[in-house]
Order: structure tokens, then C-alpha cells, then sequence
């Protein structure tokens, strides 16, 4: 096969993911407003699926990715007092995978 056609699958590729990452939003936020916990857990997992995906097609690694899970988003969030039980199970669930 030609590199440009190499190249225009790969984009298509993660356009057509990046989709899937959009409409997996759409699942959680859907899930969220009708109150129904088996689809917000199913629609998240999926979202999380989805942009480890996303990340390797990109070319990082699941590792790389989960990383910068642990660094940049649960460094920047700043949980009121009610949420910070729930923080710090999230930092330890990822300083345990490591």
C-alpha cells in the first residue's frame, strides 16, 4: 500500500474514534440526566476505553496515559470536603497500578 494511503487510513481512523469519544460524552451525560447508574457506569467505562484508544493511536502508551491520568488530572482537582474521600481513593486506585 502507498504511504498516502497509509496515511489517510490512520486519519480516518482517529477521526472515527474521536467521534466515539464525542458520543460516549453524549452516553455519560444521558445516563447522568435520566439517573440510571448501570448506563453512566457503562458509558464511562466506554469513555475511558475509548481515549486509551485514542492515546495509542496517537502513540503513547497505556502507561504514558495513565501517567498523565495521576499528574495532570487528579493533581489539578481540587475536591470540596464532601469529595475527598472520593479523591483520594482515585490517587491511590492509580499509585497502586504502578
Amino acid at each position: 500500500m502507498e504511504p498516502h494511503m497509509q496515511i489517510a487510513r490512520k486519519i480516518r481512523s482517529i477521526e472515527t474514534v474521536k467521534i466515539e469519544l464525542l458520543q460516549q460524552v453524549t452516553e455519560v451525560y444521558r445516563g447522568v440526566h435520566s439517573g440510571n447508574q448501570r448506563e453512566v457506569q457503562q458509558a464511562l467505562g466506554a469513555l475511558i476505553g475509548v481515549a486509551y484508544v485514542l492515546g495509542v493511536q496517537l502513540g503513547f502508551s497505556p502507561a504514558e496515559i495513565e501517567r498523565n491520568i495521576d499528574v495532570n488530572v487528579l493533581g489539578t482537582i481540587i475536591p470540596d470536603e464532601a469529595d475527598t474521600a472520593g479523591a483520594e481513593k482515585l490517587k491511590r486506585h492509580f499509585h497502586n497500578k504502578r
